[in-house]
């Protein structure tokens, strides 16, 4: 696997992006609370699709919405906060990751930090986007930052199935060996 960039090249990059998902996040958040909000949901192909409002109090599907303080908090914004802050160090510090953990890490950070943004401005997700047919082939609704959250967990999926082949074919090749030590 091809290594990563170096540290300066990675500031270049992570900053921007994780600036411009966040940028859209907030900015089709905005959207929705200006066009959505008390409104029917608009529907598209035949249900399939709709946009409509909705305030998120918890984690996907509404996870720990209703847990009281200081759980409530310390779960869904410092937990978080903490998270995103070691990914994102991680991320661009790490002499031991791929191209392809990076950008991961890199979309995990962003999408995340739209949504802790919101939960500390308004103590809520604001959620616009529905997909599917009535159970059992629906989602939660979604905004953005879910889906740019998504996307960095599909590449790192895709990254440890690339190692899983890499190690396979290794084997196979050479013959069973045992895992490089600490």
């Amino acid at each position: 696997m091809k290594k990563c960039y170096s540290i300066k090249t990675r500031l270049l990059y992570f900053i921007p992006l994780a600036l411009v998902l966040l940028l859209i996040d907030q900015f089709t958040k905005q959207w929705a609370v200006e066009t959505l909000k008390g409104k029917l949901p608009k529907v598209y192909f035949y249900g399939i699709a709709q946009l409509t409002y909705a305030e998120n109090n918890g984690a996907w599907g509404n996870l720990g919405g209703d847990w009281g303080e200081p759980w409530r908090s310390l779960f869904l914004i410092y937990l978080p906060l903490i998270v995103l802050a070691s990914f994102s160090l991680f991320a661009i510090l790490s002499n031991k990751i791929t191209k392809i953990e990076f950008w991961a890490y890199v979309l995990i950070a962003a999408g995340g930090a739209g949504n802790l943004i919101d939960r500390i401005r308004f103590n809520y997700v604001v959620d616009m986007f529905y997909l599917g047919i009535k159970r059992p082939f629906e989602t939660n609704i979604f905004n953005i930052a879910d889906v740019v959250i998504m996307t960095g967990f599909g590449l790192m999926l895709y990254h440890l199935y690339l190692d899983w082949k890499s190690r396979k074919a290794t084997i196979n090749k050479d013959g069973p060996s045992l895992p490089p030590g600490p």
